[in-house]
């Protein structure tokens, strides 16, 4: 394969105008420069944190208790305190059927010089899927996309491979004026998060620094990651039972922390650090800040590259031409991919299932204290007492077998008025109206329908509905928050990956590899996405047109059966193999013999039939001598039948002589001078 050019557009047939080279010449000279003062930084993040922490933290703080059965909202304050976990019910619902395995990545080129062989890329992707453990990680992030309404996931680069991070919302923050990541009118200019970190373990961490002098006094050494650690103290204020009790702005961690009633002594955090992360834009940097005190990582982002050039030689009609190729420029971008439930254009952050079960749910628990209330009611028995016998009243109480001292028709049980037992109804009602809420109906979660509480016809409806609104779920998740992560990892492959590599490929076959070319996977490519219940879904399409094919070739003769069997076994399983099918087949039937055997007989020995019957074969007309004598001796034959029928006659039924004398044999007479017996007759 000859190297070849891989730009990042189409070519067009017309020159760029002086206008545009100038716009170019003014876009480059906005791009990314210069640095932000510690002040500067720590502006931007509480900013952001302001944003938050005046509105959407006090809802999500809610959500999660209400999740973990907490109560937030008391309408109705009685003696139980039951809690349904109605709403915990439907959010793990809905994580196991969105979330239920890794997402599936396929790329497409974006113009015609790149290469159709993108099997590389695929290939790429799931291996990093493995790597990541992206099975778990994925269920956080659509469980935090589910509560809270968004769920956040950071890319960076790591032991030669990306590296995914669930990143807690509570500690993510973002520029408050954008409207969201990427691909929107108002896109996010910074973006960030904290988190508590262990002094020894900064002070250990080493990157290779390509600009740095070695022992050997070349360029090129590892060099400590982190600096001024020793000036920025240690943080005593984020910990458990801390400021992180009872404080909105507290981390993730100190928050549930507290929530769990979970404390750290002071020995578990007395090296701790507070990081701030922030990538900026603006700026094209990464600044982490320790203790809000002093920038502990200032440098330019590794989220970016510039444009790479390669002298080379390709051969044009039997010569070799020196040529240059070239790798694009790719922009900084912020490695985080931002999952959204309900999106409102305005708003960075989405709206989750919770916001919409929160409600529901605290008033199913207020039904479910009255209900528990009134049964209490219902049967503990309540008494009257005489009132001269009133100092015995604290005494009295409802145990079997309890002896008082008070005389008869002095003490009774008060008569109580029936409730009402529509509350079960009413809270069948809410949980219906949380379940279509949510499009987590019955039927999506596998309850079983009452019989006579619906028709087929409705429970089909039902379905489709559900699916409906579920399959557009997962369209617009796909669309965004997982094309993103898609796009992000890609990139970083670009950046990093600058040899030629192999890469593992898993398919119907087996595992196989190729090599990685970063010079033929140049440029832009589209990242396209679909989920285990994505893939299931077209599955269970694809076999039920596999079965409708199958209906309409199966006992055909006009199609060859057993490959009419190999082809649905290869859909139904596609590690089937032509050698494994072929063992299901049974041995060939032995060919029939057509061999026939011939004697040699002469015409005038062949018996009248036979000789009819050749006369007939060879085209000659029936001699009717022959047709007589084979009807002379079918009558003789059948009178010979006859005869052995009935033996005492003949074939013209004439008896046959002497025969009745052996049938009918004549008395012996008796001897003279004795009486002849008498015979027996019968009547």
């Amino acid at each position: 394969m000859q190297p070849q050019n891989q730009p990042t557009a189409p070519r067009t047939s017309e020159m760029p105008s002086e206008d545009e080279n100038k716009h170019e010449e003014h876009t480059d000279a906005q791009t990314a420069s210069g640095e932000l003062t510690l002040d500067e930084a720590l502006k931007l993040f509480d900013d952001a944190k302001k944003y938050v922490d005046t509105g959407l933290r006090t809802k999500w703080d809610q959500y999660f208790k209400v999740y973990k059965g907490q109560r937030v909202i008391r309408n109705y304050e009685g003696i139980a305190d039951p809690v349904v976990r109605e709403s915990h019910t439907i959010i793990e619902t809905l994580v196991a059927n969105i979330a239920g395995g890794a997402p599936k990545f396929h790329f497409v080129k974006t113009n015609e010089e790149q290469t159709d062989d993108t099997d590389v890329l695929n290939g790429l992707l799931d291996y990093y899927m493995i790597c990541n453990q992206m099975g778990l990680k994925n269920q956080e992030w659509v469980r935090d996309m589910l509560l809270y309404g968004t769920g956040i996931l950071y890319v960076s680069w790591e032991d030669g491979k990306p590296k995914i991070e669930n990143i807690p919302l509570r500690d993510f923050f973002v520029d408050p004026t954008s409207t969201g990541m990427v691909q929107t009118i108002n896109p996010a200019r910074y973006a960030g998060y904290q988190y508590l970190a262990d002094k020894k373990v900064l002070e250990r961490q080493m990157i290779f620094d390509p600009e740095a002098e070695g022992e050997d006094g070349k360029k090129g050494a590892m060099v400590a990651r982190y600096t001024k650690l020793d000036k920025i103290g240690f943080d005593k204020d984020n910990k458990s039972g801390g400021a992180g009790n009872g404080d909105q702005s507290a981390m993730d961690k100190v928050f549930k922390d507290a929530f769990a009633g979970s404390t750290l002594g002071d020995q578990a955090t007395e090296r701790q650090v507070w990081v701030i992360c922030l990538h900026d834009l603006l700026t094209g940097r990464i600044y982490e800040i320790g203790n809000r005190k002093e920038f502990i990582y200032n440098k330019p982002t590794w989220c970016q590259r510039e444009e790479m050039e390669e002298k080379i030689q390709v051969e044009v009609d039997g010569q070799l031409v020196d040529t240059t190729r070239k790798l694009d420029e790719i922009e900084p971008f912020l490695p985080f991919a931002v999952l959204r439930d309900y999106v409102d254009t305005s708003q960075f952050y989405g709206s989750g299932e919770m916001e919409e079960l929160l409600e529901d749910n605290e008033m199913l628990n207020d039904y479910e204290a009255m209900d528990m209330d009134n049964n209490a009611y219902q049967n503990t028995p309540m008494y009257w007492v005489d009132p001269q016998f009133a100092d015995l009243a604290p005494e009295i109480e409802t145990i079997p077998g309890a002896v008082y001292p008070i005389p008869r028709n002095a003490m009774g049980a008060l008569e109580r008025p029936q409730l009402s037992g529509d509350l079960d109804n009413k809270k069948e009602r809410i949980a219906a109206r949380m379940r279509r809420n949510t499009a987590a109906d019955e039927a999506v979660q596998g309850v079983a329908q009452q019989k006579g509480r619906a028709t087929a016809t409705e429970i089909q409806t039902q379905l489709n509905q559900a699916n409906t609104r579920f399959a557009t779920k997962i369209a617009n998740l796909e669309s965004e928050g997982y094309a993103q992560l898609g796009l992000i990892i890609f990139k970083l492959i670009q950046i990093f990956l600058t040899k030629r590599t192999a890469v593992r490929i898993v398919g119907p076959m087996g595992v196989y590899f190729k090599d990685y070319d970063p010079w033929e996977y140049n440029g832009e490519w589209e990242a396209n996405v679909e989920l285990d219940t994505t893939i299931k879904q077209k599955e269970a399409m694809a076999a039920q047109t596999d079965q409708q094919v199958y209906g309409l070739f199966v006992n055909d003769p006009a199609f060859n059966q057993v490959e009419v069997k190999r082809w649905i076994a290869k859909r139904v399983d596609p590690n089937m193999t032509d050698e494994k099918f072929n063992t299901f087949l049974a041995p060939p039937e032995p060919p029939k013999d057509d061999t026939k055997d011939f004697v040699n007989v002469q015409y005038k020995d062949l018996e009248p039939w036979a000789k009819l019957q050749w006369q007939k074969n060879v085209g000659w007309e029936p001699d009717p001598q022959l047709e007589g004598d084979i009807h002379n001796r079918m009558l003789e034959q059948a009178n010979r039948g006859a005869d052995l029928m009935d033996p005492a006659t003949t074939a013209d039924n004439q008896p046959v002589a002497g025969m009745d004398q052996v049938l009918n044999p004549q008395p012996a007479q008796a001897p003279e001078g004795m009486k002849q017996p008498a015979r027996a007759t019968m009547k």
